[in-house]
């Protein structure tokens, strides 16, 4: 079956193939294969996480776009709602699987994507072609392939050593920057810089498990055995090797010089090498060095405005990423009732308390913001049906009622407005029809304004 589904597909493809570059049979993001690095050490996609600064920035990023509220939302005729009753609502917010959370599976597949450059889900249908889980596949065991007529497919290696074809539809793929339809693997491509932060790291640690010391030879100026040198060997291991027995005194006999060569750690600048490292590994992820605790140059008058530029540029196109596709996977082709999913980044945006509030009054004095709506922006309860009246401030006039103002007199100085009894001011026809048509403007007057 679906064989006869990637011929008709491909049938219909056929006319736009035969205008193009033929397309690999294999999609590939690279060789795959990541040999020893110059400095001398091996960088996988596993293994890298070893690095401090490559594993901050993965959990960095995971973790924030796992916890945004992800929600199924339904076009309407003015805006938008949320539709939690819709079943794809419970798979991408609570649960995508009896195994998974919803944001254990973002944070499974977008670690997969930062490290192998693909992130793979397969999505188990009920009998009504509907949603109805989504099961991470681990990117080693899933190879995009093409047909004969163009058309993709994935091939999946199953635990029993066989191979089974899967169709895009039923593949959610969260693939990364690339220019096919894989992303690169960011290992791979930056396997040679951090190979240099693992080589470094390698280097230091033996450096401080030798005793911090520089190389020491000893030379002997009498010739010794085979057992007394392995017994002098022994010696020197014992008393001077690791970090706590650096800086002792050593005592040598048999006439032996002690001659030390190499360089200390200030002179090999290996402090610096691992502060540049880390600036060098977040270039490669995207990630700011302050969201990895690298403060070394921050200044924190403006932490506010950096925490929203990571949110632009470092979260919001991997959300997008997530966005378009569940849109395309999970709703069908033919989406005619207008859903969508949207993660809800406004968290990340909002500023301090004082910010917030500043927003919130000018959005209030506008119009357009009801208590209610403010409230539930910031988790509080709803006031009932009085916080859900939109007010504004009246103070504002046309400028036309302001040019017009109060007719004036003869006389040299301006009269004051006209009184009643009761001290109210009376106004000219022509002063109450500008007041009532100001009042129509703003919803609080009649319809029409007589002449």
């Amino acid at each position: 079956m679906l064989d006869r589904a990637r011929a008709a597909v491909g049938g219909w493809l056929g006319t736009i193939a035969d205008r193009m570059v033929r397309p690999a049979k294999r999609p590939s993001a690279g060789s795959g294969l990541i040999g020893r690095t110059i400095a001398g050490v091996v960088v996988t996609p596993d293994n890298v996480l070893q690095l401090a600064t490559a594993w901050a920035c993965v959990r960095y990023l995971t973790q924030t776009v796992g916890v945004l509220p992800w929600h199924v939302h339904r076009q309407i005729e003015k805006g938008s709602e949320i539709a939690s009753r819709h079943p794809v609502d419970w798979l991408i917010w609570q649960r995508v699987s009896p195994e998974f959370s919803s944001f254990q599976f973002r944070e499974t597949l977008l670690s997969w994507a930062l490290r192998y450059g693909n992130g793979y889900a397969e999505i188990e249908r009920d009998g009504l072609d509907r949603p109805l889980a989504l099961w991470p596949l681990h990117p080693t065991r899933v190879r995009p392939c093409r047909s004969d007529a163009g058309a993709l497919y994935y091939e999946v290696m199953q635990d029993t050593g066989g191979r089974i074809d899967l169709d895009p539809r039923d593949i959610f793929h969260l693939r990364g920057f690339g220019d096919d339809v894989v992303g690169l693997s960011v290992v791979e491509i930056a396997a040679q810089s951090l190979g240099w932060a693992r080589a470094a790291q390698i280097f230091g640690a033996a450096f401080f498990g030798n005793g911090s010391t520089p190389t020491v030879v000893v030379r002997n100026k009498k010739q010794l055995k085979p057992e007394g040198l392995e017994r002098q060997r022994k010696e020197f291991d014992q008393l001077y090797k690791g970090p706590t027995k650096s800086g002792k005194t050593a005592i040598v006999d048999n006439d032996t010089e002690i001659e030390t060569i190499g360089l200390n750690a200030e002179e090999m600048q290996l402090i610096s090498v691992h502060q540049y490292l880390v600036e060098e590994t977040c270039r490669w992820f995207g990630v700011p060095p302050h969201k990895v605790m690298h403060l070394l140059r921050s200044t924190f008058n403006n932490i506010e405005h950096q925490a929203i530029e990571v949110v632009v540029d470092s979260v919001s196109p991997w959300v997008k990423r997530f966005e378009d596709e569940a849109n395309f996977k999970l709703f069908g082709v033919q989406n005619r009732l207008g859903f969508y999913t949207k993660m809800n980044m406004n968290a990340l945006l909002r500023g301090d308390a004082k910010s917030r509030m500043e927003f919130y009054k000018g959005l209030q004095f506008t119009g357009a913001l009801a208590p209610n709506e403010i409230r539930e922006l910031e988790d509080m309860n709803s006031l009932g049906a009085e916080g859900d009246i939109h007010v504004m401030q009246q103070q504002m006039v046309p400028l036309e009622f302001i040019a017009k103002g109060p007719k004036q007199t003869t006389g040299s100085a301006t009269p004051p407005p006209p009184r009643d009894d009761d001290d109210t001011i009376v106004e000219d026809d022509e002063a109450a029809r500008a007041r009532a048509e100001f009042a129509r403007v703003l919803g609080h007057g009649p319809a029409h304004v007589d002449p």
